[in-house]
């Protein structure tokens, strides 16, 4: 009796010893996922802004004269949801990365004297948003478009960081029927998602040969605001896009259990 009360002790600590450990290695594995997984699109997201910023600086078009070609600042925002091994359907929660990059597309000088535009390139998930920089400071550039020379005051567009405001809505349901010939378990959920990306800017002026000079804001806005809803694509991921405001992704199963 005294030796298969000991068995059974042995037994109900290895069970219990297991559901700790198991416990405990699953949480770390979910760590390891969710950092790899931050880690890979960090560095996708930086990849994607330098490519997208090659290329909008070699296939822009600006004055029929100048050919194509442009100075092009490109920063791009994607909110992505990180992996959640507890959750039924792996929403998981919205995490933004940024990447940015800058390229010039070296063109020569028109007969006028002009030089290629300088763009400010802001993609947000699936939406773009082109931005001549000149088209802010007014004809008060650095250098003087006239006499080639530095001008001993000039003003300069700033971007601010950007503000993001989310509203999420999350649901799951569970429904159980059952009758004389099976069991029915149904699990349905219901994802909302929508984000809105602002990214302020002001002008201020500078002093030529006083990097410490900067003047109150001349002028301040807001340079691009979106609007975005989640959506799963043909892959089965979760995007943005301003076109999907107010979507709802609903996602379910449903298993019978004969008698």
């Amino acid at each position: 009796m005294v030796i298969k009360m000991i068995c059974a002790n042995k037994k109900g600590q290895a069970v219990a010893e297991m559901a700790i450990f198991g416990t405990l290695i699953l949480l770390v594995f979910g760590v390891l996922i969710s950092f790899i997984q931050q880690l890979n699109d960090r560095q996708y997201v930086q990849m994607e802004a330098f490519r997208r910023a090659l290329e909008k600086a070699n296939s822009y078009i600006g004055n029929a004269d100048d050919g194509a070609g442009a100075s092009v600042q490109y920063t791009l925002v994607q909110n992505r949801h990180q992996v959640n091994l507890s959750g039924g359907y792996g929403q998981g929660s919205n995490v933004t990365q940024t990447g940015s990059a800058n390229v010039y597309w070296a063109i020569p000088k028109s007969a006028k004297g002009s030089s290629a535009d300088s763009l400010l390139v802001y993609r947000v998930n699936e939406d773009e948003g082109v931005f001549k920089y000149n088209d802010y400071i007014r004809g008060h550039e650095r250098i003087d478009p006239e006499t080639g020379e530095e001008r001993p005051t000039y003003w300069v567009l700033q971007t601010e960081n950007m503000n993001t405001e989310s509203d999420t809505l999350f649901n799951e349901t569970n429904v159980k029927s059952e009758d004389t010939y099976a069991i029915t378990n149904q699990k349905t959920s219901k994802l909302k998602d929508d984000i809105v990306t602002a990214v302020p800017y002001k002008i201020v002026e500078k002093r030529t040969g006083d990097d410490d000079y900067e003047s109150p804001p001349i002028e301040e806005g807001i340079l691009y605001e979106v609007k975005q809803g989640v959506y799963l694509d043909s892959d089965g991921q979760y995007k943005y896009s301003q076109e999907k405001t107010g979507n709802e992704v609903t996602r379910g199963k449903t298993w019978v259990t004969p008698f």
